[in-house]
C-alpha cells in the first residue's frame, strides 16, 4: 500500500512511523507521548452494527474479519499511535488493556483499529 495514503488515513488519530525519530520501545504510560502499533484502517466511519460486532473481537485478525463481514474496505498497516492530548484515565485504560487488543479511533471521516505492538522490553 502507498506509505501516503496509510498517512493519509492516519491523520488524526494514527501516523505513518516518522524516518528520522523510531517510535520509542516502551509500552504506553503516563508520560509516553506515543506508541507502536498494528493497524486496520478506513476512510468510512463505522455504523452501530459493525461497532456492535466488534466488540467482541480481541484480535486485529478478529476486528479484520468483523469489517469484511460488513463489507468495510481496509487497510492493514503499522504505525504509531500518538497518546498527547489522552487524559490520564485514557492513558491508563490504554496500558492495562490485554496485549492484542484492539483500540477503535475515529480518524479523519474514517475509523482506525489499532493494536499495540510489543516493546523490546516486553516479558
Amino acid at each position: 500500500m502507498n506509505r501516503l495514503l496509510v498517512t493519509f488515513l492516519f491523520a488524526s488519530c494514527l501516523t505513518a512511523p516518522a524516518l528520522a525519530r523510531p517510535a520509542p520501545a516502551t509500552p504506553p504510560s503516563l508520560g509516553t507521548s506515543q506508541a507502536d502499533c498494528d493497524a486496520l484502517a478506513t476512510t468510512q466511519r463505522l455504523d452501530a452494527a459493525t461497532l456492535r460486532d466488534l466488540r467482541p473481537a480481541h484480535s486485529l485478525d478478529e476486528a479484520a474479519a468483523v469489517l469484511t463481514k460488513h463489507g468495510v474496505k481496509f487497510v492493514r498497516s503499522q504505525g504509531v499511535l500518538p497518546l498527547d492530548g489522552l487524559s490520564e484515565r485514557e492513558l491508563r485504560n490504554i496500558a492495562t488493556l490485554p496485549q492484542g487488543e484492539p483500540i477503535i479511533l475515529p480518524a479523519d471521516g474514517g475509523s482506525a483499529i489499532c493494536v499495540l505492538r510489543p516493546s523490546a522490553d516486553s516479558i
